[in-house]
C-alpha cells in the first residue's frame, strides 16, 4: 500500500488514480474532470470573443476543452477578419466625422 500525494488517502501498489480523488498517484495527472467550467460553455465563449473582449478572448477559445482544433483555427481566423473589419469600419467613420466638422467649420467662416 502506498499513500496517494494529494489527499493522503491509501492506495494500492499498482493503482494509477485514488480511489477518494481520482487524481494520479504519481502526481502528475490532473483527475477526470466531472464536468467542464461555467466559462467554457460554447456561447459564452462566443459572446465574450465576438462582443466583449475581441481578441483578448481568444485564450478562452483555445483553453476550452469542448472545441475541436479546427473549430479553434476557425475561430482564431474569424476573429482576425472581424478585427479588421472593425479596424477598418472605425477608419472611415473617424474619417466621415472629420469631413463633416470640417464641412461645419466652413459654414461659420
Amino acid at each position: 500500500m502506498k499513500t496517494c500525494p494529494h489527499c493522503q488517502g491509501t492506495v494500492g501498489d499498482e493503482a494509477k488514480f485514488c480511489g477518494q480523488c481520482g487524481r494520479t498517484v504519481d502526481g502528475l495527472g490532473a483527475p477526470p474532470p466531472s464536468h467542464p467550467k461555467w466559462y467554457y460553455n460554447v456561447w459564452f465563449v462566443l459572446f465574450m470573443l465576438f462582443f466583449v473582449l475581441g481578441p483578448l478572448g481568444l485564450p478562452l477559445v483555445w483553453k476550452n476543452p469542448r472545441l475541436s482544433r479546427w473549430v479553434k483555427i476557425g475561430l482564431t481566423l474569424a476573429m482576425v477578419a472581424y478585427t479588421v473589419v472593425l479596424i477598418d469600419l472605425t477608419i472611415r467613420t473617424s474619417r466621415a466625422v472629420m469631413e463633416q466638422v470640417k464641412q461645419f467649420n466652413a459654414t461659420l467662416q
